[in-house]
């Protein structure tokens, strides 16, 4: 029954955004072609290009069509007139978020910026990075509508970074301790499955706050 109701939600996603993120993905392979063209972009600032915008779509982008919109149009109120369980209908949101975070980056990172694939742990980190960017950008735009849930997304994910930065920084004890977690046999791989944990616990406590709220709390 579930994945009935799962299939047809992320087949509506795929309608209503599937070519809005086509579209924009495109575009961004697009931009990153011609300022390679015309700059002539080495390999450091082209990857720092890339990941910077897939960064910014995980964070702003995805979720605002994926939830902003259709709290705004009242989907949400339409949908839980019908008989869709809750987890569904979250679950749908956060699959539909993470399919289009996945597809932007596994296709501009390959076409772009090849150089990414050399170190395969690397770059799975960063799949996994953004990955907690977009499912933490669902949660909070859900849960705190679509300013102050952009906000407070973009301070969960950069005051940590801050910290860690403001911790090592000066110590060059502190700076071996990182750079040997990172190079460890399964550091990278180990970094990558804590942000997946993180993942999967924003998504269960999101579940649990949609369940458990009105529908008007569903309604921007």
């Amino acid at each position: 029954m579930w994945t009935r109701q799962l299939g047809a939600l992320l087949i509506k996603d795929f309608q209503l955004h599937g070519l809005a993120t086509a579209l924009t993905i495109t575009g961004l392979i697009l931009l990153t072609a011609i300022l390679n063209a015309t700059l002539g972009s080495a390999a450091g600032p082209r990857q720092t290009f890339i990941i910077n915008l897939n960064l910014l779509f995980s964070l702003f982008l995805w979720a605002e069509w994926l939830i902003t919109r259709e709290c705004s149009k009242g989907t949400f109120a339409w949908l839980r007139t019908m008989p869709v369980d809750d987890r569904v209908l979250v679950g749908s949101k956060f699959i539909a978020a993470a399919a289009a975070c996945t597809m932007c980056w596994f296709l501009s990172s390959s076409v772009m910026s090849p150089e990414l694939w050399h170190s395969p742990a690397t770059w799975l980190i960063w799949q996994c990075a953004l990955l907690m960017a977009v499912t933490l950008s669902v949660a909070t735009k859900w849960r705190f509508g679509s300013r102050l849930g952009q906000v407070a997304g973009a301070g969960v994910i950069g005051i940590p970074v801050l910290l860690v930065l403001w911790y090592v920084r000066d110590d060059v004890e502190r700076q071996a301790a990182l750079v040997a977690l990172w190079n460890a046999p399964y550091g990278r791989l180990a970094i990558a499955a804590a942000l997946l944990v993180v993942c999967a616990a924003i998504v269960l406590n999101t579940m649990r706050w949609v369940h458990r709220s009105d529908t008007h709390r569903l309604v921007d």
